[in-house]
């Protein structure tokens, strides 16, 4: 699908927006959080806003891919920032960007419903992210991810590790329901930021 001038620079500018994102918020916070609010928090946090700052741009550009493309130009910015080519952030922002485009599929236009989809569908990648990447460049169990998860989110809720199973739901839900709100505040901002261009 081609896209307009217009439309094209729509495009560059919600990438640029979501990749200085990255490169100076997301870097700090990978500063101040401990490790353990680090592996959850930071990820949350980042996935979050960008799920905001890319369905902002499917209202300036309405059209299939646009949100996928945002995401592209995000992903290319990352891997020119001064830390150097980092795979795990990169296939995260790829795998939202694809997501979020898969949950907008299941309306013929942008509305608020498709848009809280979108971001819960996004954000769950967040999830799987870990069992993903750790089996892939370590080679790690997905059992020992898993165990691992389970410490850390018990770690943080100050529950015992024998609410494993409910460590787990409850970290995946937190992590639906952020995507939902991100997806609800960017129909609301957008359309905000949208009509105030327009007059």
């Amino acid at each position: 699908m081609k896209f307009s001038v217009r439309e094209l620079v729509y495009i560059a500018i919600f990438g640029a927006i979501w990749g200085a994102l990255e490169l100076t918020l997301g870097s700090y916070m990978h500063v101040i959080f401990p490790p353990l609010g680090d592996t959850f928090v930071v990820g949350l946090i980042m996935a979050s806003l960008g799920v905001v700052v890319a369905l902002i741009g499917r209202l300036f550009v309405p059209r299939k891919g646009s949100v996928l493309m945002i995401g592209i130009v995000t992903a290319i910015l990352k891997m020119v920032s001064i830390g150097g080519v980092k795979l795990g952030p990169l296939v995260a922002i790829l795998a939202e960007s694809l997501l979020m485009e898969v949950g907008l599929l299941v309306a013929r236009k942008p509305m608020r419903w498709s848009f809280i989809f979108a971001g819960a569908l996004a954000i769950t990648w967040n999830f799987f992210h870990k069992f993903i990447m750790m089996w892939l460049l370590f080679g790690k169990e997905v059992y020992e991810v898993y165990m691992g998860m389970v410490q850390q989110g018990a770690s943080m809720l100050r529950v015992d590790v024998s609410y494993a199973a409910a460590i787990i739901v409850l970290l995946l839900f937190i992590r639906i329901a952020a995507g939902a709100l991100g997806g609800w505040a960017a129909w609301d901002l957008g359309r905000v930021v949208r009509g105030r261009l327009a007059r």
